[in-house]
């Protein structure tokens, strides 16, 4: 499988699981003055987490571009050096937004 067939099918296997399919987020963060670039998937679903936004779906699913910078998970040294470091690459991501913590904690 190349690239493009690898993104399809996994973004069909979850819009079959009822997950939104959400674009990626721009690499280039304009809204968001403590990120100058997208560097992990749940980049774009930021507010969510801490409450400024609403949740719209509470299953959804995306193909995000990154680039490696330097962070807590410093590997950007690791550039170059073998076949799985990039400085820019495609992360595929599916995430589940609760309601509450009491409707998480009832499916355990």
């Amino acid at each position: 499988m190349n690239s493009k067939e690898i993104r399809s099918a996994y973004l069909e296997f979850f819009e079959s699981k009822l997950h939104k399919i959400v674009p990626s987020a721009p690499i280039v963060n304009k809204n968001d003055p403590t990120l100058m670039f997208t560097n992990a998937g749940m980049n774009q679903f930021k507010d969510l987490f801490l409450g400024n936004k609403s949740i719209q779906y509470h299953r959804v699913a995306d193909t995000q571009k990154c680039l490696r910078v330097s962070g807590k998970h410093n590997d950007l040294e690791d550039v170059g050096i073998d076949g799985y470091h990039h400085t820019m690459f495609e992360m595929l991501g599916k995430l589940v937004f609760w309601r509450s913590r009491q409707s998480c904690c009832r499916l355990l």
